[in-house]
């Protein structure tokens, strides 16, 4: 691994962690010797990269990320706006657009539907890459030693339907890949289904754009979304997407949407 890659393996632990990290656990969390990590946070923290906790030890992003975080930001917004809006429209669901973050994905822009699905999720909102739809659509593209690197050794449950076993999140990605979409079903949220997929958008960063609905509309809409996203992506074989979609079982209940807080 080169020095860059070592160091953005240290930015992206402090970006997922809640609180600041000393060097002990900045070690721990990214694997690399004790000294190297000084010797990166000494290097980061000149260029304001990365600063020293307010209170107490450890280390905190700095305010010299916030030039490129605030201008990457406004490129893919202003990149994505116009197609969104008009998937929302054709659609009548919420659109979103998500991106990596680390080893997480971030939901970095919304369209919300006239059918108003309000609370279920914020733009700026982490979700863990094996949990949702967009970050099957973003590991998909990636190969399965970086999937590999990215997933944490344990993966969390957050519904009776979340995929916990690294061996069938490896094998759902070879199913993404071979339609270009991804689906969610309930496997975040009860009463939230989403289709997804992913392509490198206008800018050039791998992104997600996934069509969220509520599990009691996701029958009659699936084919819709599969539809309106491959003019999106013209990769996603729309024969094989559908085929996902029919066979993958949902609830059979209309549960109220849980917000996403």
């Amino acid at each position: 691994m080169t020095d860059i890659g070592r160091a953005t393996t240290v930015l992206d632990v402090l970006a997922e962690s809640r609180g600041p990290l000393t060097l002990s656990e900045l070690a721990a969390r990214t694997g690399l010797p004790r000294s190297t990590v000084h010797r990166l946070i000494q290097a980061l923290e000149h260029e304001l990269y990365v600063v020293g906790a307010a209170e107490g030890p450890g280390y905190v992003l700095g305010p010299g990320l916030l030039k490129f975080g605030m201008n990457a930001h406004l490129g893919l917004l202003a990149a994505n706006r116009g197609r969104l809006a008009s998937l929302a429209r054709e659609v009548n669901e919420n659109v979103e657009l998500a991106v990596f973050s680390g080893r997480e994905v971030v939901v970095a822009d919304q369209i919300a539907s006239a059918e108003r699905l309000k609370g279920v999720t914020k733009v700026g909102r982490s979700f863990s890459l094996h949990a949702s739809c967009i970050g099957w659509a973003l590991l998909a593209q990636l190969p399965d030693d970086r999937v590999e690197r990215l997933l944490p050794r344990r993966l969390e449950r957050y519904t009776e339907r979340t995929v916990t076993d690294r061996a069938a999140v490896l094998a759902g990605l070879d199913e993404t890949r071979r339609s270009g979409i991804a689906i969610d079903i309930e496997e975040h949220d009860l009463g939230i289904c989403a289709v997804a997929t992913g392509m490198r958008g206008p800018t050039g960063a791998l992104q997600a754009v996934a069509v969220v609905m509520p599990t009691c509309r996701f029958r009659g809409k699936a084919e819709l979304a599969v539809r309106c996203l491959k003019r999106l992506n013209p990769v996603i074989d729309t024969e094989a997407a559908l085929r996902q979609c029919r066979h993958r079982p949902t609830a059979g209940r209309a549960e109220r949407p849980v917000p996403r807080s």
